[in-house]
């Protein structure tokens, strides 16, 4: 597979706690990426996700969730596929959705020949900067990983 269509995102706020789950998996994915792969930051706005992944043959997203699941879970999606990450994302802070980019992107027809969704449970979306140990845990997980099938 050409490198050059590979796309990672980690979405978060670095100053949300566990939040910045996904920022944080981008950037120790980026350290080690082979070359081709490109990795980014975003805020998770919808709109920008379905922009970014336009033209890509594969998209990795990792992002924190909150569904009820304990801390640390890791929930992992494949779109298309039969299940999309809905029941993860009921309480997204973005206006435009990552799961409402999926569907849309997917009826517009420009959804990645391969997206990977992976949604960390979080233990906390308080103010400040501390990743709870759990998260941690599912981030080192979740780049181990990505770092496999990319």
């Amino acid at each position: 597979m050409d490198n050059s269509k590979t796309l990672v995102i980690g979405i978060g706020n670095e100053y949300r706690g566990d939040d910045a789950a996904g920022l944080l998996a981008a950037r120790r994915i980026r350290d080690n990426a082979p070359k081709g792969i490109e990795v980014i930051e975003n805020s998770g706005d919808g709109a920008d996700l379905i922009a970014m992944w336009a033209g890509r043959s594969k998209v990795v997203l990792i992002d924190a969730v909150l569904s009820g699941s304990p801390a640390g879970t890791i929930h992992k999606f494949t779109a298309p596929g039969p299940v999309l990450p809905s029941e993860i994302y009921k309480f997204s802070s973005h206006l435009f959705s990552v799961t409402q980019a999926i569907y849309l992107s997917a009826s517009l027809g420009n959804l990645p020949q391969e997206l990977t969704i992976y949604g960390i449970e979080a233990a906390s979306f308080d103010s400040g900067t501390q990743i709870s140990a759990e998260v941690e845990t599912a981030i080192n997980n979740v780049v181990q990983s990505v770092s496999q099938i990319i």
